[in-house]
């Protein structure tokens, strides 16, 4: 008798009909009803009633099928708990390596860290700064990191994330800017500016908000006086007047001299940063993770 024979049987008695249940275990019916048979011939006993799957296409269980079927779902259910308590246990003393995109790198994310050891106390996370958010996703698809902190969207199908924070883009600019006494700042106010602007691997949502700058009537392009690769780099600039640029609301800019952070009204950017890992790996985190 194998697990996999008790996971057949458990399946068809669930759904009552072999042509669903071969659907639902991704076998072919013939095989499906071969495996049981040899169940119920090792069994000395018939576990579903043969002349209505015959005649009608549904099953019943007999009398020893009811009986058997309690009996193995116990066992399935022990060896799942027993397969998440080696699982479990083989995480104890890990170090799973957690890659960040450098420029999301901030106070929350030391925070976060910080309740990942309270939840798994018994692994060490090993950080390691990578230059772009797709190089994140790619690390992830290699194995070369357990765990990543990027933004979205996904770039491959293999990973899935965790929503940590949705963000919108402001404008930063010297707090003897024009415009920095403006409560309410639209885009085609910025149309005769000077930009600082990041390097283009930041994120797609910059192609994004060109379409919008065209939209509201100007090219930005013609206007970047100085592209950084760091949005600390980005910020100290726009404090010495070189210009003016568009941040996420997420990057604190409060210990940084002479600048002001201004929202911008009906800009309908959203900036998304997760926690990305590989489908099927590391169950049991991803859905401790989940419920914090």
């Amino acid at each position: 008798m194998e697990l996999r024979q008790l996971k057949y049987f458990v399946t068809v008695a669930e759904e009552l009909q072999f042509s669903r249940a071969s659907a639902k275990l991704s076998i072919s019916q013939p095989a499906l009803s071969q495996q049981i048979k040899l169940l119920e011939t090792e069994l000395g006993a018939d576990l579903f009633v043969k002349i209505q799957r015959q005649v009608f296409r549904k099953v019943t269980l007999t009398l020893e099928g009811e009986l058997f079927l309690k009996d193995a779902q116990k066992i399935l259910q022990l060896c799942d708990k027993a397969k998440a308590t080696i699982k479990n246990r083989a995480l104890t003393n890990k170090t799973l390596k957690l890659g960040i995109y450098r420029m999301l790198i901030n106070q929350r994310i030391v925070e976060a860290l910080g309740l990942f050891s309270r939840y798994f106390p018994d692994i060490d996370i090993q950080i390691v700064e990578l230059p772009t958010f797709l190089t994140v996703q790619e690390a992830l698809v290699d194995e070369s990191i357990d765990f990543g902190i990027s933004v979205l969207p996904h770039h491959y199908i293999e990973l899935d994330s965790i929503l940590l924070k949705s963000s919108v883009l402001n404008v930063i600019m010297a707090k003897n800017h024009p415009l920095a006494h403006q409560d309410n700042i639209v885009l085609e106010q910025l149309n005769q500016e000077r930009w600082i602007e990041i390097s283009s691997s930041f994120h797609p949502i910059l192609d994004e908000v060109e379409k919008l700058c065209i939209q509201a009537g100007f090219n930005r392009k013609p206007n970047i006086v100085q592209e950084v690769s760091s949005l600390e780099i980005m910020a100290q600039l726009v404090g010495m007047g070189k210009g003016i640029a568009f941040i996420p609301s997420f990057f604190d800019t409060s210990g940084i001299s002479n600048i002001i952070n201004k929202p911008i009204n009906h800009l309908p950017i959203i900036f998304e940063q997760g926690l990305f890992y590989k489908k099927n790996r590391f169950k049991t985190i991803v859905e401790t993770l989940k419920k914090i």
